[in-house]
Parts: structure tokens; C-alpha cells; sequence
């Protein structure tokens, strides 16, 4: 008997967990394998106001194969709403995605959190240590911090999962 392949998407708050010189660039590649190894990336989606981020970065993750949803203006907020209008799309979609990472700490995004949760979807959550709300982080069934030891993270995960 097969088990279920989870389907997985991504959601990322650029604004809040950027790529930066003193953020590690790889960041993208090891979150990308980190879904790979809880099941199948369905969808991943980054955004931010990319006219004012460095275009290096947003073309790169446009070659990883993430989708940079342009969010044209600088009004506060603007970001979490849209990102938090297409998670609740994606939940109530039919069939609906199995597991949510949600990249971000903004204490904002708790309630899709809980929506998800509501109907038994698993959410994981990676944040910056530095701007990481504490309830955000209290209601995720896992999360991790962007600015620590990613690599090490990956290589436990796969040795856990190859022994299973």
C-alpha cells in the first residue's frame, strides 16, 4: 500500500524574511528541500513591493521557481493582506493543500495560522530570531529559525527520514 504524497505550498512575507548579505543565500534552495523531504511542492509564492527590493534577489527566485507576487504599493500592511487573501483561497480550495509553510514572524499571520489548523492542516513556520512574534511561533506545530544553522537542520531531517 502506498502512503500519501502531502501536498505542500509555500507562502513567503519577503518584507518580513529577507535575502540579504548577512542572510544566508541559500536560504530559498534549503526551504524548497525542506518541503521536498515532508512531500510535493504544489505551490510557492513570495511577496513583497519588488520595485523597492533588489532585483538580483527576486529574479533569483524567480529562477527557483517561486512565484514573486508584486505588491505595487507601500501601504502598511498591504503584503500580510494579500498573502493571508490567497491562503484562505488556497484553504478553501477543493482539493486544498495538505501542509502550509508560511515564511515570516509577523504576529499578523496567527489567525490563517489557526484557520489552517481548523481544518486539520499542518503549518510550519520559518522566522527570523530577531523579529519572530512569540505568538505566531506558540500556535505552528514547527518552526525554525532562517538566521541558525539551516544546513545541519536538512542533513537530520533526511538521515531521520531515510531510517524511517
Amino acid at each position: 500500500m502506498k502512503s500519501k504524497v502531502f501536498s505542500i505550498s509555500l507562502y513567503w512575507d519577503y518584507q518580513n524574511v529577507r535575502i540579504n548579505n548577512s542572510f544566508n543565500p541559500y536560504f530559498a534552495r534549503y526551504v524548497q528541500t525542506f518541503a521536498n523531504l515532508h512531500g510535493s511542492l504544489s505551490s510557492q509564492r513570495v511577496y513583497s513591493n519588488w520595485r523597492e527590493e533588489n532585483q538580483s534577489n527576486e529574479q533569483r527566485l524567480y529562477e527557483l521557481g517561486f512565484d514573486c507576487i508584486d505588491i505595487p504599493t507601500t501601504e502598511k500592511q498591504s503584503v500580510d493582506r494579500k498573502l493571508i487573501a490567497d491562503c484562505e483561497k488556497e484553504l478553501n480550495s477543493t482539493p486544498s493543500t495538505d501542509i502550509l509553510i508560511l515564511i515570516t514572524g509577523d504576529g499578523d499571520y496567527k489567525n490563517i495560522v489557526l484557520q489552517w489548523q481548523d481544518k486539520d492542516k499542518k503549518v510550519i513556520i520559518f522566522a527570523n530570531s530577531k523579529n519572530a512574534n512569540q505568538k505566531l511561533l506558540s500556535v505552528a506545530e514547527e518552526y525554525y529559525f532562517v538566521d541558525q544553522k539551516l544546513p545541519e537542520l536538512f542533513e537530520v531531517k533526511t538521515r531521520l527520514i531515510q531510517m524511517a
